[in-house]
C-alpha cells in the first residue's frame, strides 16, 4: 500500500506534521458530525489529504466518503419527492466534493491497480448494495422487477453514477489480473443485497459479459462442490450464490445469450475432457440446478446440451457419473427427478428433448454397419426409466388439469403440440417401447389441447395409414381420447370430407380404403360396445361423399360407393341433391360397364344396385334414376355398352370449321368478281359437306360383354322399379315374409317411364296420341315410323326394356304411339318384301315378334292374337303382313286403355282372327303343333280340395 501512496505524498510535500493536523481536523469533524459549512469543507478537505497520503486512515477515509454518497443520494430522492432542485452552498460542496473523491479513487486505480482495484471493488460494490437496498422503498424509486426504469434512475443520480464508474474502472483494470477476485466480490454483494443490487450487476455484466460469464460460472460451480446438496437447517437455498449467478446471467440474457451459451457448453466440454477433480462429476447437476432457476438456461440445455448428448459423450458421462451413483444413490435419484421436472418446464426445443431420450433408450446395433454407437445398455436403462417417469407426470398433470386446475399450464406439452402432425407420423412407423410411449404422449397431448387436436390426429392416420397395423393406431387413440371428447370424431369426419373435396395433394385412394376398412371392422363389433359409429357419421357428410362418385379415378368412385352403402341415406334430401346423387350414380354404373372383366365388373355392379335400391325407397328420388337408367342407355357415349349403333361424327377437317358463318364470308367476298364455275360462285352459295365423316374410335365390346352388360342394366332397373309387396304369413310362433318376384311398379312411376320412351323414341308430338288410326292414314306417317324404328334399331336394349316392363298395362298404354309405329313399319317392310321367307329378314322378324309379345304380356292383345309370334317364323313376308294387319285392326277397334278391368275382359271375336285361321290352315305342315295352342287353349282346371 506505501508502493501505492508513495508518489502521492512525494507529489504532495507534506509534512508529518501538516498530517497530523488534517488528522485532528477530520476525527474532530467526523465525531461531531460538523454542521457548519467550513467545518464541513475542512473536513472533506483532510479527508481527501489523508486519503492520499495516511495509508492507516483509509478505511475511515472510505466510511467517510461512503456516508457522504448515502447523503448526495438521499438528497437526490428529496429532491425528486418536492418536485425542484435545492440550491445551496452545501449541496454545491457536497457534489463537489464527490468528483474531487473519485478523481482520487480513479488516479490510485490507475496508478497501482493491483493494490488499490480489490479494495475500492468491494468498497464500491458493497457501497452501491447498501444504497440500492437503503432506499428501495422510497417514493419514485421504481421496483425491483423494473429493471430498465431502476438502471435509469440510478445512471441519472450524479453520486450512484460516479460510484458505478468507479466500479467498472476497478474491473477494467482487473479483467486480465485478477478477474476471479471481481466476480467473486460481485457475487457477494448480489447474494447480500439482492434483487435490489441487480441493476449494478446488469450495468457491470454489459460492460464486461465474457468475463462475467465465464467468472459467474466458475464462481457458481466452485461454490456447489463446497455445499454440495447439503441443505441449511432453516431451508433456505441450498446454495447460496445459485441465486445469484442465475440473477446475473438473467440480466445479460437480453444482449449477451450467445456468449452464455457459448460459456455453459464450455463448461460442459471442460468436464468430459477432465480426467480428474470434483467438477467432472459436479458440472452436470450444477447445470441442472442452473437450468432448474432459470427458464433462458433451460432453453439453452434443451436445445444446445442435448445436441452435445452423443453417444460418445453419454458413455463418458456414465464413467464418471458411476462412482457417485453407486456412493449417493439417493442423490442420483434426486437428479432424475430434477430432470424429470425440467423435460415438464421445456417449452423451447421440447421435442429435441424427447428425440434424445427415446432415441438412447432404445438405440440398437445396425448390422449393416460396423462402425455404429450404441449407449451402455446403464445408459438406455437410465433413459427409459425416465421416459416412464415423464409419461407418468405428464398423465398426472392431464388428469389434474381435467378435474382439479382447468388453468394448469404444461409447457412440454404446448411445445410438443406444434409437432403433433411429426409426432404421429413417427408413432405409425415405430415399433415396440418407441411406439407405446409416443401412443401415450399422443393421447396426452390431445386430452391437453381439446377436441381439435385429437380430430386433426385421427385424421392424420386415416389418411397416412399404409398397413393394417397402422390403422389399429386410429383405434387405439380413439377409444383412448373419446372418454374425454365426445365430439373427436365428427369433426375428424369433416376434416376427411375437406381433404377429399380441396386437398389435391391428398392420397383419396388411400383415405376412402382406410375408411372403408374401419366400417367394415365396425359393422363385425357389437352394436352395443361402440361409443361412436362411422354410419351415423357418415350419414351427415352423405351427399358430400357423393360427389367423388364422378372422381375420373373408377377405384376411389367405388370405395366411395361402398361407404355410402353402408351409411345411413340422409332423410331430408333436396331435389337438387337427389338430381345429383343419381346422375353420379348411373354415370359410375355406365363407366363400370364400358370394363370387360366380369368378375370385377360383376361385385361393383352389385354396390351400385344396393345403392339404387336404397334410393328407390324414396319416390321422387325413383324417378329421377328410372328416368337417368334409361336415357342414359341411349346416350352416345354409352350405347356401344349395350350393342347399340353410334352416331358417326362430323369430320373437323378441311379449311373451313362448322361454325363458320356463311354471312360473314359472304362480306369478305360481296366486292369480288364472281366467275361461272369457279371456287367464287360456289362459295357465295355456301360449301356443301365438309369432306368423310370421321370413323368411331369406340371399342367395340364382344358379344358376351354386352349381353352381360343388357342383363346387369335389366336387373338395376328391376330393382329401381319394382315396389316390394310384403306379405307376412303366420305359421306358428314364427312370421315368414313372402316377396313378390313381378315386376311392380307404382302408377306415377309408369306414367314417367311410357312418357320418357315416347319422348326418345317419336320426333314430335304429333300422332302421340294412344289410337291406332286407319292403315290407309300410314302412308302420311312414313316418315315418323321409319324414324321410330331406327331409334329402336340403333338401340336394341330398348327391346329387352319394354320387354321387361311390358307386364304393365298402363306402360304399354302410354307407349302406344311408339308401337304404332313399330307396327307400321313391320307392316311395310313385309307388305313390300320379295323373299320366300320372313326368316330373310332376320331383324325385321325379330322386331315383329317384340312388338306382339309386349302387346301381349300387357294384355292388350288377347289370345291367340298374343302368341301369333310363335308362327312368324314360318310364313312368307306377306302371311306376316296379313297378320300384323289382322293386329293392327284389332287395336284399331280396341285402343289401348289405362284400366286393367278393361283390359282382362279383352277377346277376339271370330273376325279377328279369320284370317289367322286361313293362313295357319294353308300351313299345316309347319305350324300343326302350334295350332291347338292358338285355337284350343286349355282352360284351367281348379281343384277343390278334399
Amino acid at each position: 500500500m506505501a508502493a501505492a501512496i508513495e508518489p502521492s505524498s512525494k507529489s504532495f510535500n507534506i509534512s508529518s506534521q501538516e498530517i497530523l493536523r488534517e488528522l485532528r481536523t477530520f476525527l474532530h469533524g467526523a465525531n461531531h458530525k460538523a454542521q457548519k459549512q467550513r467545518q464541513r469543507e475542512s473536513v472533506a478537505h483532510s479527508s481527501l489529504v489523508l486519503l492520499r497520503t495516511l495509508p492507516t486512515a483509509r478505511q475511515a477515509v472510505l466510511e467517510y466518503i461512503a456516508s457522504m454518497f448515502d447523503e448526495a443520494v438521499n438528497n437526490y430522492l428529496l429532491e425528486m419527492d418536492i418536485g425542484h432542485k435545492v440550491t445551496g452552498s452545501s449541496s454545491q460542496v457536497l457534489d463537489s466534493y464527490l468528483h474531487d473523491a473519485c478523481g482520487v479513487l480513479h488516479t490510485f486505480i490507475q496508478t497501482n491497480s493491483s493494490a488499490w482495484a480489490p479494495i475500492i471493488s468491494s468498497w464500491s460494490l458493497e457501497l452501491l448494495g447498501h444504497i440500492s437496498s437503503k432506499y428501495a422503498g422510497r417514493r419514485g424509486v421504481p421496483p425491483t422487477g423494473s429493471l430498465n426504469e431502476l438502471l435509469q434512475l440510478w445512471l441519472t443520480c450524479v453520486p450512484t453514477k460516479l460510484l458505478i464508474e468507479v466500479a467498472t474502472e476497478c474491473f477494467a483494470q482487473m479483467v486480465s489480473g485478477a478477474p476471479g477476485t471481481c466476480v467473486d466480490a460481485l457475487l457477494e454483494a448480489s447474494v447480500k443485497y439482492s434483487p435490489h443490487f441487480d441493476w449494478v450487476v446488469a450495468h457491470i455484466g454489459s460492460a464486461f459479459p465474457h468475463t462475467i460469464i465465464t467468472r459467474v460460472l466458475m464462481c457458481g460451480l466452485k461454490d456447489y462442490c463446497q455445499h454440495g446438496n447439503h441443505s441449511d437447517n432453516d431451508g433456505d437455498t441450498k446454495i447460496p450464490k445459485m441465486g445469484s449467478v442465475v440473477g446475473i446471467l438473467g440480466h445479460l440474457a437480453s444482449k449477451h445469450a450467445h456468449d452464455i451459451r457459448d460459456a455453459l457448453m464450455k463448461l460442459f466440454q471442460e468436464s468430459i475432457d477432465e480426467e480428474s477433480g470434483s467438477t467432472k462429476v459436479t458440472t452436470l447437476p450444477f447445470l441442472l440446478q442452473l437450468a432448474s432457476m432459470s427458464t433462458l438456461l433451460l432453453h439453452i440445455l434443451a436445445t444446445d446440451l442435448v445436441i452435445k448428448l452423443t453417444v460418445p459423450v453419454l458413455n463418458i458421462l456414465h464413467v464418471h457419473l458411476q462412482p457417485w451413483k453407486m456412493s449417493s444413490p439417493q442423490d442420483f435419484q434426486s437428479m432424475m427427478k430434477q430432470v424429470v421436472h425440467l423435460v415438464m418446464q421445456t417449452d423451447v426445443g421440447a421435442d429435441k428433448v424427447l428425440d434424445f431420450f427415446i432415441e438412447t433408450a432404445t438405440a440398437y446395433k445396425d448390422k449393416s454397419t460396423e462402425n455404429t454407437d450404441i449407449p451402455h445398455p446403464d445408459v438406455q436403462t437410465i433413459c427409459a426409466s425416465i421416459m416412464d417417469q415423464i409419461l407418468n407426470e405428464v398423465q398426472t398433470l392431464v388428469h389434474r388439469r381435467g378435474v382439479v386446475d382447468p388453468v394448469l399450464d404444461i409447457p412440454f406439452l404446448e411445445a410438443l403440440s406444434t409437432k403433433l402432425s411429426q409426432l404421429t407420423e413417427e408413432y405409425l412407423n415405430s415399433n415396440g417401447k418407441r411406439n407405446d410411449w409416443l401412443k401415450r404422449l399422443i393421447c396426452y397431448i390431445i386430452l391437453y389441447k381439446g377436441e381439435k387436436y385429437g380430430a386433426e390426429t385421427l385424421c392424420y392416420i386415416l389418411s397416412h395409414a399404409e398397413t393394417t397395423h397402422q390403422l389399429g393406431q386410429f383405434v387405439y387413440i380413439q377409444q383412448n381420447i373419446e372418454i374425454g371428447m365426445g365430439g373427436v370424431m365428427n369433426r375428424c369426419i369433416q376434416l376427411v370430407m375437406d381433404l377429399l373435396h380441396h386437398q389435391k395433394v391428398t392420397n383419396k385412394l388411400r383415405l376412402l380404403n382406410n375408411l372403408h376398412t374401419l366400417t367394415q371392422w365396425e359393422s363385425s363389433l357389437d352394436k352395443t360396445m361402440i361409443r361412436f359409429t362411422f354410419k351415423s357419421a357418415l350419414e351427415g357428410h352423405w351427399l358430400s361423399l357423393s360427389q367423388l362418385l364422378m372422381y375420373n379415378d373408377i377405384q376411389v368412385a367405388m370405395v366411395t360407393l361402398q361407404l355410402l352403402n353402408y351409411a345411413t341415406l340422409p332423410d331430408n334430401m333436396s331435389g337438387g341433391a337427389a338430381v345429383n346423387v343419381c346422375g353420379s350414380l348411373v354415370a359410375l354404373f355406365f363407366n363400370i360397364l364400358g370394363n370387360e372383366d366380369t368378375k370385377l365388373v360383376t361385385p361393383m355392379a352389385h354396390a351400385c344396385k344396393k345403392c339404387a335400391k336404397c334410393l328407390s325407397r324414396k319416390p321422387y328420388i325413383q324417378s329421377i334414376l328410372v328416368r337417368y337408367l334409361i336415357e342414359g342407355v341411349v346416350e352416345q357415349e354409352n350405347k356401344h355398352l349395350f350393342g347399340g349403333k353410334s352416331d358417326l361424327g362430323t369430320a373437323t377437317s378441311g379449311s373451313r370449321d362448322s361454325h363458320t358463318s356463311l354471312r360473314v364470308e359472304n362480306k369478305k367476298h360481296g366486292l369480288s368478281l364472281t366467275t361461272l364455275r369457279s371456287h367464287s360462285s360456289v362459295f357465295h352459295a355456301g360449301v356443301i359437306g365438309q369432306g368423310l365423316r370421321a370413323k368411331s374410335k369406340l371399342n367395340v365390346l364382344s358379344k358376351d360383354v354386352m349381353s352381360r352388360n343388357c342383363l346387369l342394366l335389366q336387373d338395376l332397373l328391376w330393382v329401381c322399379c319394382n315396389e316390394i309387396i310384403v306379405k307376412p304369413e303366420i305359421h306358428g310362433d314364427t312370421e315368414e315374409i313372402k316377396r313378390s318376384h313381378r315386376l311392380q311398379i307404382s302408377p306415377d312411376l309408369c306414367r314417367m317411364i311410357g312418357s320418357i320412351i315416347v319422348e326418345m323414341a317419336t320426333p314430335d308430338v304429333l300422332y302421340n296420341n294412344r289410337f291406332w288410326p286407319e292403315e290407309e292414314s300410314l302412308k302420311m306417317t312414313v316418315e315418323r315410323d321409319l324414324h321410330v324404328w331406327k331409334f329402336f334399331d340403333d338401340n336394341p336394349i330398348m327391346w329387352d326394356i319394354l320387354i321387361m316392363i311390358a307386364g304393365n298395362t298402363l306402360i304399354m298404354s302410354r307407349c302406344s304411339a311408339v308401337f304404332k309405329s313399330l307396327t307400321a313399319t313391320m307392316m311395310h317392310h313385309f307388305e313390300l318384301s320379295k323373299d320366300k321367307s320372313s326368316r330373310n329378314t332376320p331383324k325385321q322378324l325379330e322386331s315383329a315378334c317384340f312388338i306382339v309379345r309386349c302387346l301381349g304380356k300387357s294384355g292388350l292383345l288377347p289370345h291367340p292374337l298374343s302368341i301369333l309370334s310363335e308362327v312368324f317364323s314360318y310364313l312368307s313376308p306377306f302371311e306376316v303382313y296379313l297378320l300384323l294387319l289382322a293386329i293392327w285392326r284389332y287395336m284399331k277397334e280396341n285402343p289401348p286403355t289405362e284400366d286393367p278391368t278393361d283390359v282382362s275382359r279383352r277377346v277376339c271375336e271370330e273376325r279377328h282372327i279369320e284370317v289367322v285361321k286361313a293362313i295357319v290352315h294353308s300351313n299345316i305342315d309347319v305350324v300343326g303343333d302350334i295350332y291347338a295352342r292358338l285355337f284350343f287353349p286349355v282352360q284351367d282346371v281348379k281343384v277343390e280340395p278334399e
